[in-house]
């Protein structure tokens, strides 16, 4: 048998020997082994369960509707707007984006998402949906559209820090 470090043990257990350590083994690790397992057909049954016609107005009552707004901070950084070049063009989500519409292009964000975005610089706040992939330049977070940078007035400005908030994300 050939000698390799690391293999001493296997190089002296051979054969008969390798399985009476094996089965010896075996027997150790079964006395302390313990079967709280219940076969099946000692477990009680589960109770059928009563049916009963259930009304619309039933569900809607008992069923509470989850909370769909969360507040949550994304980033804070550079944001800068695009406007007339894009124009009637088709955004990375398919729709054809419009200035003055309050949407967004974020690089990660899903389509549909609502980011609340603070202007640092003056306190103003805008809400927007994200509609395409954008803030390609270092310390850019978002690229807004003409309309939200007019609500945020930073249109002359060109850049302003802003503080992300996710308000609902869409999956």
């Amino acid at each position: 048998m050939e000698q390799r470090p690391g293999n001493d043990r296997t190089a002296i257990l051979t054969g008969r020997a390798r399985t009476a350590v094996t089965l010896a083994a075996m027997v150790v690790l079964s006395a302390f082994a313990t079967d709280n397992a219940n076969p099946a057909s000692a477990r009680p049954t589960d109770p059928v369960p009563v049916m009963h016609d259930v009304t619309t107005s039933e569900i809607v009552n008992t069923v509470s509707v989850p909370r769909r707004t969360v507040l949550t901070r994304i980033k804070s950084g550079l944001a800068s707007w695009y406007g007339e070049v894009w124009q009637g063009r088709r955004t990375a989500s398919g729709r054809i984006f419009d200035m003055n519409e309050m949407t967004a292009a974020h690089k990660t964000l899903p389509f549909g998402s609502k980011v609340k975005v603070t202007d640092l610089r003056n306190q103003r706040s805008v809400i927007v949906t994200i509609t395409d992939r954008g803030a390609l330049y270092p310390g850019r977070v978002i690229d807004l559209s003409l309309g939200a940078a007019r609500q945020l007035r930073m249109v002359n400005t060109g850049l302003d820090p802003v503080k992300l908030e996710l308000l609902s994300f869409q999956n």
